[in-house]
């Protein structure tokens, strides 16, 4: 007979819902569940938890843009809500991935040489959304042609027409 691998979970909360636990090692399924049923529900946890968190990341990230001396943002409300912790996301990624590690692409300096120096000059709201998937080996390009204006951004594309 195969072990229990789904649970039905009534969490304090007052919130019922069944969890596949297969992920777990089989000893550990039941005494996990047991655990899950002390917490809220995920739902209720981030409805308590959403406003916290959200006004401490944009706290961060204001920080880290004066720490880096990235400018104020300009667009809409709703913009100016969320692009500047896409924006300190994308930029924390790239130096993450790119002056880290034993294959380091780039030493602090060259990064802020060849990517913070553009990324000031950005003030856009909406370029920052648009832009916060981007790949980190991508963003130098990115931030490097970012204020191109329209006839050069069409004759710098690989598109010719």
């Amino acid at each position: 007979m195969a072990v229990q691998s789904s649970f039905e979970i009534d969490f304090a909360c007052g919130h019922s819902e069944t969890r596949d636990l297969s992920d777990r090692p089989a000893g550990k399924r039941k005494s996990f569940a047991n655990w899950l049923g002390q917490q809220q529900c995920t739902q209720c946890w981030k409805a308590e938890n959403k406003d916290d968190r959200l006004e401490e990341r944009r706290e961060a990230a204001e920080a880290d843009a004066k720490k880096l001396g990235l400018p104020t943002l300009e667009g809409s409300e709703k913009q100016l809500e969320w692009a500047p912790l896409f924006r300190d996301s994308v930029i924390k990624k790239a130096h993450e991935e790119l002056c880290r590690g034993d294959d380091a692409e780039m030493t602090d300096s060259e990064f802020e040489e060849r990517i913070l120096v553009h990324a000031r000059q950005i003030t856009r709201a909406g370029w920052w959304m648009d832009n916060s998937d981007s790949e980190p080996e991508d963003l130098e390009e990115l931030v490097g042609t970012a204020l191109d204006d329209d006839e050069g951004a069409r004759n710098g594309t690989e598109n010719p027409f």
